[in-house]
């Protein structure tokens, strides 16, 4: 009995290695073949300008039970009258209702080849985007110089992630921004141009092609507002990379606000005329 039931235990872990030795070598090749996946739009757009951001419940919790304070501390929350809830955000950001319609193109190729956070990933991006600013006198030009293959403060999927959750609740991303499932995605380095003329360099780039989380009004709910619809998000924030880290920097934009200040980053999205192929979801 007992050479039996070392019998069956060794073909049990025969079988499991064989399993795991299946598992890894198709995960190798995911890493090795990787998915290309190509974006294009070129029509109508709106530029995110500073605003007050509303605050999801489910994500920053209450003022008894307050959630993500890395992300949002208490001092930038305002609360309700009964003080049983957060509303907004007190300082303005980048994810408000506050918007101007613009024009604009952007082409994006991406080949993720690489699935976790790693200094050897091979993934490979590029990027060159177009718009106008909302007085239409100005137009911005972004280029993409290289990806960041390791995330400072949550995974960078080795620089580009394809079909995933971000944001919202998930610790991947700005937590306010909705919950979403993001197509395709990716955090590098970029160039950042005025009417032709360079502005700076290393500048961070954040991109996402997203199911559309604007409604027709283009106000920013919890959620996916035009599941049907897709919409290309292209976020510059106030940070740049200096000697391999982020460092606060604002965007030299030139773009001045009512307060006579600059704004010091860009949030702009793309709606029309939108082509991405190489999406198993999308095609």
């Amino acid at each position: 009995m007992r050479k039996k039931r070392l019998g069956l235990m060794s073909v049990i872990l025969s079988l499991a290695i064989v399993v795991t030795l299946v598992l890894t070598l198709n995960a190798t090749v995911l890493a090795q073949d990787g998915v290309k996946t190509t974006v294009k739009s070129e029509g109508k757009g709106i530029w995110i300008l500073p605003g007050l951001r509303k605050l999801d419940p489910e994500v920053f919790g209450t003022p008894d039970n307050p959630l993500k304070l890395e992300a949002v501390p208490l001092e930038n929350r305002a609360v309700s009258e009964d003080g049983e809830s957060f509303t907004t955000t007190k300082k303005p950001g980048p994810f408000s209702n506050n918007v101007k319609e613009i024009t604009g193109n952007i082409d994006i190729e991406v080949w993720d080849k690489t699935i976790l956070d790693t200094p050897k990933s091979k993934d490979i991006a590029a990027l060159t985007a177009e718009f106008t600013d909302p007085t239409g006198k100005n137009t911005y030009q972004v280029k993409l110089q290289k990806l960041i293959p390791v995330g400072p403060d949550h995974q960078f999927f080795g620089g580009a992630g394809t079909n995933l959750y971000m944001h919202g609740a998930t610790g991947v991303g700005d937590p306010r921004m909705p919950n979403v499932w993001s197509y395709l995605t990716f955090w590098g380095m970029g160039n950042f141009y005025r009417n032709g003329d360079l502005l700076d360099t290393n500048r961070i780039v954040h991109v996402m092609v997203t199911p559309r989380l604007r409604d027709k009004n283009y106000n920013l709910g919890f959620g996916t507002a035009q599941k049907d619809e897709l919409e290309i998000h292209l976020i510059m924030p106030n940070e740049k990379v200096e000697a391999g880290h982020s460092v606060v920097s604002p965007l030299p934009t030139q773009f001045e606000l009512p307060n006579g200040q600059s704004q010091p980053f860009i949030h702009v999205n793309f709606y029309e005329n939108i082509k991405v192929i190489g999406n198993k979801f999308l095609e």
